[in-house]
């Protein structure tokens, strides 16, 4: 029998563990059919032959373009499938959304599987813009892309027996899928309770914390994103566990990282360098997560699709060529995609004024306040500082870097906004803002002054959505527009990248911390990860779930 295609190199044989020079890999009709020679209609010769990267853990909407447009970006890069959990989408637009998001791996050849969103609204602490019950979250789950049930956020609720969430992760053991985790910081009793029903993890930051949780059976990934990078600091987990139960993702990645480091990619080329064994590093991108999902690719076996990566270079993953379903370096985007499906008219807010947005006060000089305290990454502390008050208005305090942060509501028109302060990103004039503003998604800005705030607020109110720096010194406001869900754009990956490249120039001008940064300002409304949080109903203290007093 002639095949379509014979590959010869060294294997990356993520079964064994091994290297194996001089093997073939024989292809025919998308499949690998025998990794013995075989007569060929060609052959290709290359140093490495590997299967396709897959990305454990991801939310495309962090990169800010479309499934095909990211898959554009990835694909050329050795990432040949990704676990997409449209939670975002789903927190703005519902089960729509999530079918919509859907419906777009049919136009790139990167296979995408879903796992469906969990936990929307992320609490009952802050509003969003839709809500997934259990028989939504059922409904979805019966989706042939459909992998897992996607991370469970309600910690409490789990622990507690709250009989949504434990409805939600039934259906899924009933359809045979995978839960997936978000335990952060989560220890002792909990994390055995929690373990007793959730599969994996993706956020732990401390090498401690990530054992803990293999040590009562959960996988681990490595998380390496935009805002939380860590595998430098859990890259030693590699010496201590079984690695075939450790994975990579990205979890958050924006279009400029896309473009210049790419996907889970740059994840596994990171985790080489701090030391994890390349065949290793390659089993936690493939294989380990196809078995995690019970996934037919990230193998190479005869029977399995060819979704394959040819390399020049293996510990820098230097590409040739990719092969998806024997398709050699298979093109995204097909013509008749619409640039996006996702409905464009979802920043319903009023004009805001600055009285809006001011937290005020009776008469006094300074007043002490609550502050998120931003460290970085996703992580914040409590903090305490000293504001002045003027006009009855609480004010920022430039020289301690404590500026206002306000979320404002955006689904419903209600115009329900909640004030802080928060330390950490660096602004001496000007104000920015997102309504990417994980996980409800409202409109948060945070500047030196309301007057700026309000500023930007109306800004992304005008274009439909995005992301804006504002400068007073030059009288202008720089920004991206995202009018899809106010979180996706309709235009090329490049345009996208370049425009947010602007608009993060035009941050730094201001003040803005470059390791802070706009993506930063996107995570200050997560009121699942410890410590405060602001939300438009007001400041949460994470460790209580429960809204505190900005005045101290």
């Amino acid at each position: 029998m002639t095949v379509d295609l014979l590959l010869k190199g060294t294997l990356v044989n993520v079964h064994t563990g091994q290297l194996e020079p001089g093997s073939a890999v024989a292809i025919d009709d998308g499949e690998i059919v025998a990794l013995a020679e075989r007569e060929a209609d060609a052959v290709i010769e290359t140093e490495y032959i590997a299967p396709g990267l897959i990305d454990a853990h991801m939310h495309v909407e962090s990169s800010m373009v479309t499934l095909p447009r990211y898959g554009e970006a990835v694909v050329p890069r050795g990432v040949t499938s990704v676990v997409h959990d449209p939670h975002e989408i789903a927190n703005v637009l519902g089960a729509s959304g999530v079918r919509s998001v859907i419906k777009d791996a049919d136009y790139t050849p990167l296979k995408a599987r879903f796992s469906v969103p969990s936990s929307v609204p992320a609490t009952q602490l802050q509003d969003n813009g839709a809500t997934l019950g259990p028989e939504a979250v059922d409904d979805l789950l019966e989706g042939d892309t459909v992998v897992a049930l996607g991370e469970v956020m309600d910690i409490p609720g789990v622990v507690n027996g709250d009989d949504d969430i434990r409805a939600k992760i039934q259906a899924a053991q009933d359809h045979g899928l995978t839960v997936d985790g978000h335990m952060p910081q989560v220890r002792g009793n909990q994390l055995q309770i929690v373990s007793q029903y959730l599969d994996n993890d993706h956020e732990s930051i401390t090498l401690e914390e990530a054992r803990a949780k293999a040590d009562v059976g959960l996988r681990v990934y490595l998380r390496e994103g935009s805002s939380s990078k860590n595998i430098t600091d859990l890259a030693d987990l590699a010496n201590e566990v079984d690695t075939r139960y450790l994975s990579l993702c990205t979890d958050d990645r924006d279009v400029v990282d896309i473009v210049e480091k790419g996907g889970v990619d740059a994840a596994l080329r990171k985790a080489i360098r701090n030391g994890v064994d390349p065949v290793t590093a390659v089993q936690m991108g493939t294989i380990n997560t196809a078995e995690s999902y019970d996934l037919p690719f990230g193998k190479v076996k005869p029977g399995s699709p060819a979704d394959l990566v040819l390399l020049s270079d293996l510990e820098t993953w230097e590409v040739e060529q990719v092969l998806i379903d024997g398709e050699r370096n298979p093109t995204s985007t097909d013509v008749s995609y619409p640039e996006t499906m996702l409905r464009t008219d979802t920043v319903n807010v009023s004009l805001i004024e600055p009285e809006d947005l001011a937290l005020s006060v009776p008469e006094a000089e300074t007043v002490d306040v609550r502050v998120i305290n931003s460290l970085g990454g996703l992580q914040t502390a409590k903090m305490e500082s000293s504001v002045p008050a003027k006009d009855g208005w609480l004010r920022a305090n430039l020289r301690k870097d404590v500026l206002p942060i306000s979320v404002i509501e955006r689904h419903s028109s209600n115009l329900s906004v909640g004030t802080g302060f928060v330390h950490g990103l660096g602004l001496d004039r000007g104000a920015i803002g997102s309504t990417i503003a994980h996980d409800a998604h409202n409109l948060v800005v945070a500047g030196t002054t309301y007057e700026e705030m309000a500023t930007v607020a109306n800004h992304l109110r005008e274009i439909g959505g995005g992301i804006a720096a504002s400068d007073p010194e030059t009288e202008t406001t720089t920004s991206l527009s995202l009018p899809a869900a106010g979180l996706i754009a309709d235009r090329p990956l490049e345009s996208v990248a370049e425009q947010f490249e602007a608009v993060e120039a035009a941050a730094k001008a201001i003040g803005v911390e470059p390791e802070a940064g706009l993506m930063e300002l996107a995570f200050l409304s997560l009121e699942v990860i410890p410590e405060y949080r602001i939300t438009n109903n007001g400041l949460v203290d994470v460790t209580k779930m429960d809204y505190v007093d900005v005045v101290h």
